[in-house]
């Protein structure tokens, strides 16, 4: 909400404008039987360890007479437990809980608002360091130079101070830089395209954006005027701090602008940048600056995860406090009765062990049939595909790259060891804290991410390594036709997939099980050239589209439709050079007349976890009398799950349109819920490809 501030009312005085603020938050804040806690995002410099208010230019200019901020909230509202944090250290907070590639030291976040200032983490131990003042970070009082039209620029401050970087780029100095431009450049004004919009009356943050869409050069000399200084703060941080891997920049102006205020601060990058370095390696400096997204570094957000992280008190994480171990965690758990959003009791990893926290989850064909009894797997909590952060590292780990926030995936199938089996007889990933047990980890089963799939993707990882371990296996027998049954996710993906992995000329044929799939693919932007509806499709209809030569089948069906599947593959195929991949389930023993004597549940688990390689492919002879090779799998290898998440990095377009739904934690369980009471994927009215659960709270 509005703060009541010297902007908003110039008119007030110190003491009415502090009045004002302390009624306007405690008013927010309900109150009710429980004890409540209350966080604060709050816009000024203050001291991260006790909350108190040394000054802000916007909310009260000049004036500088702390305020105890937390004391006189308590004063008026004392049934409540108040946290006051910085609004760049809360928002730093949000930004840093997110995917980060590993190998990440420090992040520096400035905020570009109605005011600026930075605030820089070590992720490496998750402190926000702070002077001895409790400060950090205020560049936007820093002395700075700027020009327009070719003369240095000279502006106040809204704290008073002349000349400094807040005072050319923030959003007060932004738009006092523009009646500068108009001033020293009327006819150059008159005829630009930002000119001409603000005389009609359009308002000046609109009129800007619009005129650097229109590639205006009076508005980019604006911006690059603007966003000198910032340049200039990046470029010291980055010459006195080499560990910082991301310089992430948000507020109000950074974010609005965009693409566009990232470009300019490439120009001035590529203008002058780092001495020598520069000349070395042209790129480094702006390789490192990231503009956030609306919602990437959300001050409310953070402000929460600063609260919850320090109870009873009002410190945020800094080199004063030790952070505090989560107890409980939230979890989807399964029983007789149903689904429930429980809390269970954190553990502590022992001996060998790895505690993980779910960044996203995905939930598949498998899960549902656990979740519709058709499977009759124990365990309380499913999910197995997904990507995770380490918490928590056991005694004993070997591995050097398994520490703390580094992000993972876990390979779900142990090679050796049936007791492991994530999601099915090992609690998944449906919760926000994962224990990991040793033979998982020694089998090398949790691997490090170089680089995380965006947004909600990494819910696509597991099946997207499916749908490479097949085409891998039935590659090197150079199909003219991929024909896949199934339209899950595995489906989808070896249909997008196909001309990539399998050859640039291969033909895809894909057959659905209903009609609300065959519409979904209709419309969707990646699929075959071929879509079929299995409803009364016959071996003749099918072996019509096949054409000639070589034929690769990819079967990824429930286990109730595999053998049926397979048995109208054969017969459409018959004659042809075939080579059969069961990825679906299947019954043990399982049967079918069309491959007389061969225990198919065998041939599908001869190969498991990536063993053996190259892939056991069995070769049987037929009923019609040919002949066809037939393999299976039960998970994959590693290797698959790493390429699989860098080809979701590289191409995140082809994919994105395949999680059609994304819930958090508590939202899954009605989804979820409805999903196990019925037989359609329908889910809010719109067809259901792949549910992506992303968890509440960072790790």
């Amino acid at each position: 909400m509005p703060s009541p501030s010297r902007l908003r009312h110039p008119e007030a005085s110190l003491e009415e404008l502090r009045g004002r603020l302390l009624a306007v938050i405690c008013d927010a804040v309900p109150a009710g039987p429980a004890p409540t806690v209350a966080a604060i995002s709050f816009g000024a410099a203050l001291d991260q360890r006790t909350g108190t208010v040394y000054g802000s230019g916007p909310l009260f200019g000049d004036e500088t007479t702390p305020l105890d901020l937390p004391a006189a909230l308590g004063a008026l509202r004392p049934d409540v437990e108040w946290h006051v944090l910085n609004d760049v250290t809360a928002a730093l907070l949000h930004y840093a809980s997110g995917p980060r590639p590993h190998e990440h030291r420090k992040v520096l976040l400035l905020t570009v608002s109605s005011g600026i200032a930075c605030r820089t983490m070590d992720l490496r131990t998750g402190t926000i360091a702070t002077d001895p003042c409790g400060l950090q970070g205020e560049v936007g009082h820093l002395p700075a130079h700027t020009e327009l039209a070719g003369h240095e620029v000279r502006l106040t401050c809204d704290c008073g101070g002349p000349g400094h970087v807040a005072a050319y780029a923030s959003g007060p100095g932004l738009r006092r830089m523009a009646d500068v431009l108009r001033d020293r450049a009327p006819d150059r004004w008159r005829a630009s395209s930002l000119g001409r919009a603000m005389t009609d009356g359009t308002s000046f943050e609109e009129a800007l954006g619009t005129a650097l869409d229109r590639s205006d050069l009076l508005a980019a000399e604006l911006l690059d005027a603007a966003t000198a200084p910032v340049a200039d703060v990046l470029r010291t941080a980055l010459s006195l701090d080499p560990e910082l891997d991301d310089l992430a920049v948000t507020g109000g102006v950074a974010t609005g602008l965009g693409h566009h205020y990232k470009a300019s601060l490439e120009r001035h990058f590529a203008r002058e940048g780092l001495y020598l370095t520069s000349d070395l390696m042209p790129d480094w400096p702006a390789n490192r600056v990231t503009v956030c997204a609306p919602g990437e570094a959300n001050g409310l957000i953070g402000a929460g995860i600063g609260a919850l992280s320090h109870p009873g008190g009002n410190a945020t994480p800094d080199t004063t406090r030790p952070r505090r171990t989560k107890t409980r965690h939230y979890a989807v758990l399964r029983d007789d009765s149903g689904l429930h959003l429980t809390p269970r009791p954190t553990p502590s990893p022992g001996p060998g062990e790895l505690l993980v926290a779910p960044l996203v989850a995905g939930v598949c064909g498998t899960d549902l049939q656990m979740l519709r009894g058709i499977r009759d797997d124990g365990a309380p909590v499913i999910g197995h595909e997904g990507v995770a952060r380490i918490v928590a590292v056991g005694e004993g780990v070997q591995d050097p790259a398994l520490r703390p926030g580094v992000p993972v995936v876990i390979n779900p199938t142990h090679p050796d060891d049936d007791s492991f089996l994530l999601g099915h007889n090992v609690d998944g990933l449906l919760q926000e804290r994962v224990l990991v047990p040793a033979t998982a980890v020694r089998a090398g089963l949790v691997l490090p991410l170089p680089e995380v799939p965006p947004g909600v993707l990494g819910a696509l990882v597991e099946p997207l390594a499916v749908a490479r371990y097949a085409a891998l296996a039935m590659t090197e027998h150079r199909p003219r036709t991929l024909l896949v049954f199934g339209d899950g996710t595995v489906g989808h993906l070896a249909v997008r997939t196909a001309r990539r992995w399998y050859g640039p000329d291969v033909r895809t044929v894909h057959v659905h099980h209903t009609p609300a799939g065959l519409v979904w693919s209709n419309c969707a932007p990646h699929s075959a050239d071929v879509r079929l509806l299995s409803e009364d499709l016959s071996a003749e209809r099918l072996a019509r589209t096949l054409g000639d030569g070589p034929l690769a089948v990819l079967i990824a069906t429930p286990a109730p439709a595999t053998l049926p599947c397979l048995e109208l593959a054969l017969e459409a195929a018959a004659g042809t050079d075939t080579v059969v991949d069961l990825v679906g389930g299947l019954p043990r023993p399982a049967a079918s007349p069309q491959v007389p004597g061969a225990d198919l549940a065998e041939v599908r688990a001869a190969n498991r976890a990536g063993r053996p390689q190259p892939p056991y492919v069995a070769r049987f002879g037929t009923a019609s009398g040919h002949k066809v090779r037939i393999l299976g799998h039960r998970g994959v290898a590693g290797e698959h799950l790493r390429y699989a998440a860098a080809e979701l990095c590289r191409a995140p377009e082809r994919y994105r349109d395949l999680v059609t739904h994304v819930v958090d934690l508590p939202g899954a369980v009605p989804v979820l819920a409805r999903l196990a009471g019925t037989t359609d994927r329908i889910v809010s009215g719109r067809r259901l490809v792949k549910l992506a659960v992303r968890m509440g709270e960072p790790s």
